[in-house]
């Protein structure tokens, strides 16, 4: 499938190598910026359907700052770029929620893998989007979603786990997610300590719907989820352990 697609590279033989596998991958390119400032204008005027962002671009915005300013107007998802794969550059790219994560040098075949998983990505994510939900409160045992004029129950026996997706959160149910615009630290403090627990800088679950533990993860239903380090021994003190 074709898609409209921009991109932001200040490396000008690298815009161009990137404009040629977009053209190959039979992709329109709407435009090439720079810089951030220009970029953000220009996306906006020229309505893609998805940006490849290179996160260390010169002048007064990196990649990053260009992200959080691009979401503020628009939805279009993006794919960062860049030569830097270190730790602390891929933990501060992926708070802006990305759809995609590309390392140079990348060839062909990486950016039209990426392309095909950012764009389902976001067509998943919009579907879920599509309802308007937003956490209202929390009563007793129950979480209230609002969605346009009414306040839609969901019991905490329905939760199984709520993820965290840039400033959205997943609230999973066996019949659907509901998607919120929230914080982790707001959610977890309105929910019953019980009946959740956070396992994960990105999950809480419900204790009550483990299926089983490993070394470091619980699957919940089929969904295997990660536990970190740091909250391992709080999980342990709360399961009956024989």
């Amino acid at each position: 499938m074709e898609y409209k697609i921009f991109i932001v590279e200040d490396e000008p033989l690298i815009a161009e190598s990137l404009q040629d596998i977009l053209e190959v991958l039979d992709h329109e390119v709407m435009g090439i910026a720079d810089n951030g400032l220009d970029a953000l204008k220009m996306i906006k005027d020229s309505k893609p359907d998805l940006v490849l962002l290179d996160i260390q671009l010169r002048g007064e915005m990196d990649g990053i700052d260009v992200a959080e300013k691009l979401k503020k107007f628009s939805n279009v998802p993006f794919i960062f770029t860049t030569a830097f794969a270190d730790g602390e550059t891929i933990n501060r790219a992926k708070a802006k929620g990305p759809f995609g994560y590309v390392v140079k040098p990348y060839g062909i075949n990486d950016i039209r893998v990426a392309i095909e998983i950012a764009i389902s990505n976001a067509s998943s994510f919009n579907e879920m989007k599509e309802s308007k939900e937003n956490l209202s409160f929390v009563g007793s045992h129950q979480l209230f979603i609002k969605t346009d004029s009414r306040l839609v129950k969901l019991k905490d026996e329905d939760i199984l786990f709520i993820e965290a997706k840039g400033d959205y959160m997943l609230f999973k149910t066996r019949e659907k997610g509901h998607i919120v615009h929230s914080t982790m630290k707001n959610v977890e403090a309105k929910l019953d300590p019980n009946i959740f627990l956070r396992i994960h800088r990105s999950f809480i679950i419900n204790l009550n719907e483990i299926v089983d533990i490993e070394d470091s993860s619980v699957l919940i239903e089929k969904k295997v989820i990660p536990i970190s380090k740091s909250y391992k021994d709080g999980l342990m003190k709360r399961i009956n352990l024989l």
